[in-house]
């Protein structure tokens, strides 16, 4: 009996774990399942984006990361003994947030992993992704430090990722040369897959066309192991190594790399962008011919596009700065917006068609001015418009070299000292920001201060060649003499007022202070400002004939000033009482109390009187009204 009880227990021990090991492996049959559905998911995506970290997972992909993460956690929590079990389930779960972008979780489960199963195989993947993880997450001191273990050794399997990823760690540390040594170990490394080493030569490209070494980075973006990348990779790599060669003014070679892009089926989609390149490196070779055949090609084939706008304006850009046909420019400008007005190519070429017809107008004026025989001619009309051409190719028609022209003009010609330093200090300041030459811009700059010592553009010249700034304006000087005087009439306030005659000798010095500045520099600020506190101490003395004088001056002549908006404040509000004043404001004081008085008398009157007795009012019944309705107090029938 005993026996048969025993083997019977037995018996069901073995059913209960039978279905425990069903049970999990449902889950992490599931859980597998799920995830490599997300992976075919993931893979599909990324293969459509030129870079990992600018693409994130889609509804689906998520879903079913989502649910391997339900599935590892319920093994968790129903088999937290077995080892076995649980390390999968915490690297499939850890995993699955890092697909999900989800950098923080991905990190603490990696943690985990580690924490509790060190010695599982997964462990060197684990390494490498939780490094990986800390550097998206923005952890980057960390993230070098938990890739030391990957690098270290050159037969971990995750040795040639943890370079790479050692070497966007220098980038973001903006350490470029390190980035490189580290990429380059990659590629002196001959166990290096050729895919590893196509990855390296990517990075090294870019960071090389970041550095702006053309050279270097158009040898790496045609390096062979390039071809192992995905499209979109090598496709970069196409476009860039051509962008190189047209910073290495190799322009021919330029447009035959783009030629071989323009045919590659595959990169379909850009041709149109391909084809103007081609016309522009085709242009900037000086053979203008063949790439007007190529601009008119696009113009046929991919009408109404951006790139088509695009290609018009760089005939209109053609005919405006070599020819100097404005009127065929302005056509070419006008076809670009219509191409496509909303494109930055057609919004730039209506602003330059504008600035043309600006420019064309200015022109005639002034040789009108200049061909007017039967008057003088207005230089100074001449001279303006001379500048504001120079604005125009500045600023609307980027033609620095012609603004120059046009400022050296006025520089040379014109009379007027204030126009002449102006365009002096535009011409150099061209030279420093916009044709960086500032070799030349440092020796107009030095004699901007040399001949017109004590101005505002000599001072900004200090300014602008980093020097120590001495010169001094008629306004900085006004400034400091206004400051000395605002400094007297502060003493004499605050004196005590026992010791008059040493407060009203104060203020007499300080007055005597204002009036200088006033008298030396009358159309500065501090001047006016100065001539404004004249006045307050003629109303403080009182002069107030002299006071009124001076706040007439101030509204007349300088009426948009702050001081002069204050004098008009004060001229519209009395600043004298006269005997008659006086006795019009006592009739009316007497009036007023004897309205008061007769009001008062009334209300005591009143208020003594006897009430008088009221009788209650007779309703008749012909009076008496019932309301029938619901909002009354009873209802009547």
């Amino acid at each position: 009996m005993f026996r048969s009880r025993f083997f019977a227990l037995v018996l069901f021990a073995a059913l209960l774990e039978g279905c425990t090991c069903c049970a999990y492996l449902n889950h992490m049959f599931n859980a597998e399942r799920l995830y490599d559905e997300a992976t075919e998911l993931r893979q599909a995506r990324l293969d459509s984006v030129p870079d990992e970290t600018q693409s994130y997972p889609g509804s689906e992909e998520s879903q079913k990361y989502d649910k391997v993460i339900e599935k590892g956690s319920r093994v968790l929590e129903r088999f937290p003994k077995n080892e076995k079990r649980t390390a999968e389930a915490v690297f499939l779960i850890a995993e699955s947030y890092r697909h999900k972008s989800d950098w923080p979780k991905a990190i603490t489960k990696y943690d985990e992993y580690e924490r509790y199963f060190s010695d599982n195989d997964s462990m060197r993947a684990v390494e490498y992704q939780r490094a990986y993880c800390l550097y998206r997450n923005q952890e980057f001191n960390i993230s070098r430090f938990a890739l030391e273990p990957v690098v270290a050794d050159k037969k971990h399997p995750y040795y040639f990722q943890g370079l790479n990823l050692l070497s966007l760690l220098d980038e973001n540390s903006e350490a470029p040369e390190q980035a490189i040594a580290a990429l380059e170990a990659v590629l002196a490394d001959t166990s290096g897959t050729p895919y590893m080493k196509g990855k390296a030569h990517f990075r090294l490209a870019g960071l090389y066309y970041k550095m702006e070494n053309w050279e270097k980075a158009h040898h790496h973006y045609n390096a062979k192991e390039i071809e192992n990348l995905n499209d979109r990779e090598r496709q970069t790599a196409g476009e860039q190594s051509a962008e190189c060669l047209v910073n290495m003014k190799q322009y021919l070679k330029a447009a035959d790399e783009f030629k071989e892009l323009y045919k590659n089926p595959a990169y379909e989609t850009k041709r149109s962008f391909y084809l103007v390149r081609i016309g522009e490196t085709t242009l900037l070779a000086g053979r203008n011919a063949d790439a007007y055949v190529i601009f008119n090609k696009v113009n046929s084939e991919y009408s109404r596009t951006e790139n088509s706008a695009r290609s018009y304006f760089d005939m209109g850009d053609y005919e405006q700065t070599k020819t100097l046909n404005y009127e065929l420019a302005m056509s070419y400008y006008d076809s670009s917006y219509i191409a496509r007005a909303v494109s930055e190519y057609g919004q730039k070429s209506r602003e330059r068609r504008n600035a043309l017809r600006r420019l064309v107008s200015m022109r005639e004026k002034n040789d009108e001015i200049i061909q007017n025989k039967d008057s003088i001619p207005d230089m100074k009309a001449f001279f303006k418009n001379e500048f504001m051409i120079a604005e125009l190719f500045l600023l609307k028609l980027s033609e620095a070299d012609s603004a120059i022209v046009r400022l050296t003009n006025v520089i040379e010609n014109s009379e007027d000292t204030s126009s002449v330093m102006r365009a002096s200090y535009a011409r150099a300041f061209i030279y420093d920001e916009f044709l960086h030459d500032p070799d030349t811009a440092e020796e107009m700059y030095k004699e901007i201060i040399e001949k017109y010592p004590n101005t505002e553009y000599a001072k900004q010249a200090q300014v602008n060649l980093g020097m120590r700034v001495t010169m001094k304006t008629s306004e900085d000087e006004a400034r400091e003499r206004y400051m000395v005087a605002e400094s007297l009439w502060t003493v004499a306030s605050e004196m005590p007022a026992s010791k008059m005659d040493e407060v009203d000798s104060a203020y007499a010095k300080a007055f005597a202070a204002f009036d200088g500045v006033h008298n030396d520099y009358p159309q500065t600020q501090s001047g006016i400002q100065a001539l404004y506190m004249k006045a307050i101490y003629y109303q403080m003395v009182p002069q107030m004939d002299k006071a009124v004088a001076i706040y007439r001056e101030l509204r007349d002549k300088h009426g948009q000033t702050p001081w002069g908006k204050q004098a008009v404040y004060v001229l519209n509000t009395r600043l004298t009482t006269t005997d008659d004043d006086i006795e019009r404001l006592r009739k009316r004081t007497a009036e007023t109390i004897r309205g008061l008085d007769k009001n008062s008398a009334k209300y005591y009157e009143e208020l003594h009187a006897k009430p008088e007795e009221k009788k209650a009012d007779i309703i008749s019944k012909e009076d008496e009204i019932l309301e029938n309705t619901y909002n009354s107090m009873y209802d009547f029938e």
